[in-house]
């Protein structure tokens, strides 16, 4: 008698186990098919959106070299809302390190290894390459407008972040390159007067809008560095070359990547980020 009732608790309790691995199983794969290309054009990955923990990981990965921030993004995806991370979900202990973040990933590459490697280098283009603020030598304030209403040229969704600075007054503050890179665009375009574009190695196209000056004659081309100085912040913009005074100095801060390309491997479309997370990360390194 007693040997039958251990060996149904025997089988109950491996019934149980079974249960649990399924369970656990089942999230891993339903986590792991959240991960795929279309994930880039979500308004989800466009907002970039991070919580204040999700912004320590990235600080703590750049801080030890352990983990590059795209696949500390890319692995955390699946298990956040509107930028909170679901802890439950990837620690049972209640506490979340890289050391959880590289088991996760592990984890989802082994499932979805096309669709995790596809998210990682959207990820990658925005963070990877980023070692700097864009603005020295004084206190800028900047909120996250993504998408507000702006009218001149028509309505449209505000693609990037404004930095305002402390004086209004142009042709003072210096603004410096966020990553190293290659100039792709230089000079005067009505929206964003005299501008500076630069692609990253990582692909990521970074705008810097409605400069003052520049501080070198950079052509199309030229490689530039982190923290390097590329102008001086200033009001350019909304008229003919060299309109000025239309708007409070300030630097538009635009960020872009590639979503696909033409034959041949051509650019064929770019797609904007809000930069404001980047910005409050860039602040902290």
């Amino acid at each position: 008698m007693w040997r039958d009732f251990f060996r149904r608790l025997l089988f109950l309790f491996f019934l149980l186990c079974v249960a649990v691995w399924l369970s656990g199983y089942l999230y891993q794969q339903s986590a792991a098919g959240t991960l795929n290309e279309k994930v880039i054009g979500s308004d989800a990955f466009r907002k970039m959106q991070l919580s204040d923990q999700a912004l320590s990981l990235l600080l703590e990965a750049s801080a030890s070299d352990s983990m590059l921030p795209g696949d500390v993004l890319t692995t955390l995806y699946p298990f956040t809302d509107e930028g909170s991370i679901r802890i439950s979900r990837m620690s049972r202990s209640g506490e979340l390190g890289l050391s959880q973040i590289a088991l996760w990933r592990t984890r989802l590459i082994s499932r979805n290894r096309t669709g995790y490697l596809a998210l990682r280098e959207a990820y990658a283009a925005v963070w990877n390459d980023v070692e700097c603020f864009p603005v020295t030598g004084t206190d800028v304030s900047y909120e996250n407008t993504w998408m507000f209403e702006r009218n001149y040229g028509g309505k449209r969704g505000h693609e990037g972040t404004d930095l305002m600075p402390s004086a209004d007054l142009a042709g003072v503050y210096p603004v410096v390159s966020m990553t190293d890179g290659v100039v792709e665009k230089i000079g005067w375009l009505e929206q964003g007067g005299y501008r500076i574009g630069i692609r990253s190695p990582g692909g990521g196209y970074f705008y810097y809008a409605h400069l003052d000056s520049y501080a070198q004659e950079f052509a199309v081309g030229d490689s530039v560095y982190a923290g390097e100085q590329l102008g001086l912040m200033g009001d350019s913009g909304y008229g003919k070359e060299g309109t000025v005074g239309q708007f409070a100095v300030h630097l538009h801060m635009g960020i872009y990547i590639r979503t696909n390309t033409g034959e041949g491997g051509d650019p064929l479309e770019e797609q904007s980020v809000n930069p404001y997370w980047v910005l409050r990360y860039a602040a902290l390194l």
